[in-house]
């Protein structure tokens, strides 16, 4: 933090490897022993909030709101979302860097994870074998083995997990599978999925360099890469980069594609094509600015379509 600001740094691991986070914090949660505390009739529960962006401010404030619900600590690596946190809650709540320490409290009776999505399967495997019940965003997982990792947890330390995919309680999304489960459009052959963001020109080429002092930036990384420190890379913008996320195809499409296996009720798809590319943004960003996918389910086909300018779901039938 000493070094003059237009030096690259490289940061040295203290204890927040990848390789020690895999190996120490994912074999806790499959053989850890859960334990949790009985709640009374007129007790409340006692919520964690892990992660304070723009999505955890959310859920943060929808809990403080809930007559049975009482946020009672929160972690966050990034001081001033730390403060608005504990500003927002109001009265005593306990705060944390190390949402580890949220873990260990004993008044937290569930958490929420609201944090860059490489964080979601281990924290939500780690919350379960401390025997939390867990309100994940999405997506799930970054890779599906950790979703598979993620239900052998829950299951053994019989916890609930649920995830953020809110969508299903659109009443016109409701409506939509009432009337294509009712046959309204005759046979399901196609679904298309479209969206569309401006974001132009990018988000520019800003030089590796010191972390801000008010972030703890391997804490921010945990399970990922060490990587040096760049503006683009943490706080919104890890959402362009691989080592924390899908891109905005996980992000935004996955609410679409969940609505479609809703609605149709399949389990997976047979196969999956992808095709596209950082085309036309300049910055220093990784993940595709445009992006095509076909997904091949039982008995119809879907496609995804991603360009960085309005988001929908249309679907195709025969014989209604």
């Amino acid at each position: 933090m000493n070094n003059p600001s237009n030096q690259q740094v490289k940061h040295k691991p203290q204890g927040l490897t990848r390789r020690s986070f895999l190996k120490t914090g994912t074999a806790a949660a499959l053989s850890a022993a859960s334990w949790n505390r009985v709640l009374g009739a007129n007790e409340r529960v006692g919520i964690g909030a892990i992660g304070f962006g723009l999505v955890g401010r959310i859920h943060t404030r929808n809990f403080k709101a809930q007559p049975d619900a009482q946020v009672v600590a929160i972690s966050e690596t990034y001081r001033p979302r730390m403060e608005a946190a504990a500003e927002l809650v109001g009265g005593h709540v306990a705060q944390h860097r190390d949402f580890r320490k949220l873990l260990e409290d004993k008044n937290v009776d569930a958490v929420v994870v609201a944090t860059p999505d490489h964080w979601h399967a281990l924290m939500t495997m780690l919350a379960c074998a401390a025997g939390k019940d867990v309100y994940v965003e999405k997506p799930l997982t970054l890779f599906a083995r950790e979703g598979r990792w993620m239900s052998e947890v829950a299951r053994r330390h019989k916890r609930v997990v649920q995830v953020g995919t809110q969508q299903r309680s659109g009443p016109h999304y409701q409506r939509a599978r009432e009337l294509i489960r009712g046959g309204r459009i005759g046979r399901l052959v196609s679904v298309q999925v479209s969206y569309f963001r401006n974001v132009s020109p990018g988000f520019g080429n800003p030089p590796d360099g010191n972390p801000p002092p008010e972030l703890d930036y391997d804490m921010w990384l945990g399970p990922a890469p060490q990587r040096p420190y760049n503006p683009n890379r943490a706080i919104y913008h890890f959402r362009w980069f691989w080592d924390y996320s899908g891109g905005q195809m996980t992000n935004l499409g996955q609410h679409s594609l969940d609505v479609v296996h809703w609605i149709t009720g399949v389990k997976g798809a047979n196969a999956v094509t992808s095709a596209g590319g950082r085309l036309f943004l300049e910055d220093n960003c990784e993940v595709p600015d445009t992006q095509d996918v076909l997904i091949e389910y039982p008995g119809f086909r879907a496609v995804c379509q991603w360009r960085e300018c309005a988001a929908g779901v249309a679907a195709t039938g025969m014989g209604g």
